[in-house]
Parts: structure tokens; sequence; C-alpha cells
């Protein structure tokens, strides 16, 4: 199975597709953690595709998909894989069916979150991650066992440069202007599913579970 999840800054998509990797044998391949590992490891594309997205801007289509024909890579071929946010810009549908044909693979599924501004500024002003594992956590809605430290490794926590409510309503804007043609491209395909992110992490996971027939 092939499934590509989004939706705006803090609705959950990575929460969701955390739950299908551990309960589904999901592999998780997103262009988010894409350029945070490439960067860590001093990658020179990374590197420039850094100086957008710290700023709140997308990294140019070209950019993105040059590193993702490497990054993909690193996924068994023999799991259902779930794609997080790596359509952002139309310009990206045709780059990603390419990438999808070359590994025989077809999209099943585009499952989009809608969540409003303010409870998107708010989830992303209260998360916390994990330097380490990656593993985010949430004040409110998904709060650490020992406060400040990530419950599967021990790393102090941190709050990403990009949570702030500046930076989420410049990523907000961003996606307002860019969302509706890929919504239109993928509902026209019939492989569109839209779900309200509003709820609890709980209520939402037995939704993409049901609309996913898993």
């Amino acid at each position: 199975m092939n499934v590509l999840f989004h939706g705006p800054s803090g609705s959950g998509k990575d929460t969701q597709v955390d739950l299908l990797v551990k309960k589904y044998d999901f592999e998780k391949i997103g262009t988010g953690e894409m350029f945070r590992k490439m960067y860590a490891k001093g990658d020179p594309d990374a590197i420039e595709a850094h100086g957008y997205y710290s700023k709140g801007r997308f990294v140019p289509n070209d950019l993105t998909y040059k590193m993702f024909e490497r990054y993909i890579e690193n996924f068994d071929p023999k799991k259902n894989w779930a794609f997080v946010s790596v359509v952002r810009d139309v310009g990206q549908i045709p780059l990603f069916d390419n990438l999808l044909e070359k590994k025989n693979r077809t999209l099943d599924y585009f499952i989009h979150f809608v969540l409003s501004e303010e409870m998107a500024i708010e989830r992303r002003a209260l998360r916390w991650t994990c330097p380490k594992c990656e593993i985010t956590y949430h004040e409110k809605y998904k709060p650490e066992k020992n406060k400040g430290y990530c419950d599967k490794c021990g790393t102090k926590l941190i709050q990403r440069e990009d949570d702030t409510p500046e930076k989420t309503r410049s990523l907000i804007r961003e996606y307002n202007k860019t969302i509706e043609p890929i919504l239109e491209e993928y509902r026209n395909r019939g492989v569109l599913i839209e779900i309200d992110a509003s709820p609890t992490i709980e209520e939402i996971h037995k939704e993409v579970i049901r609309v996913l027939n898993l």
C-alpha cells in the first residue's frame, strides 16, 4: 500500500503515520525528516534547503526531488509506504508520480488532514521534539512521561526553530497558496480522503484505520 498524508503544520500527520509504522508495518517517508537527517550529515543540498525551510519558506521542487531520489533508497520496498507531505506544490505531483513509477508503485490514497490556523499554532507552540529519535511530544495532547526528556532514549527535548507562532503563520500562508490545486488533482484521480484533524489522536487514528480498511 502507498498512502500520501498531507495537511497544515500541526495537523498531526507525523503522529498518525508513526502509529501506522508501529501497528501496521508501514515505512514512514517524509521530506521534512529527509531535510533534517541530510542536513545533520552535512549534505550540500540539505544545507541549501535549510536556507528555505528555516525561514518558513518551501524548498524549491527541483532541489527537493533531487534529494528525494537519493533518500528513498533507504526504505524497504516490500513494506507499505506512508509518505508525509512529499507533495507540497502542484508542480511536485508529476515528480512524485515519476518516483513511484520508478519503484513500480502507484498511489492508493491521498489523506488530507483539515485543521484551523488557531489550532495549528496552539499545537506547534506546545510541541517538543527529541533531537536523537525525532519523536514528537505535546504538552497537551501527547506529554512525555518524564517532563523535558524523551521516553525512548532519555535525551533532553528541544523546540524546533520552525515551531514558533510566527513561523507557523508563515508556513500556513504558504500552505494555503498551494493546497487547492493539489486537492483538485487527487480528487479527480479518486484517491482523496479528507479527515478532520481537530479531535484527539486516538479518534483521528480510528478514522484513519477505517478509511484505509486496515
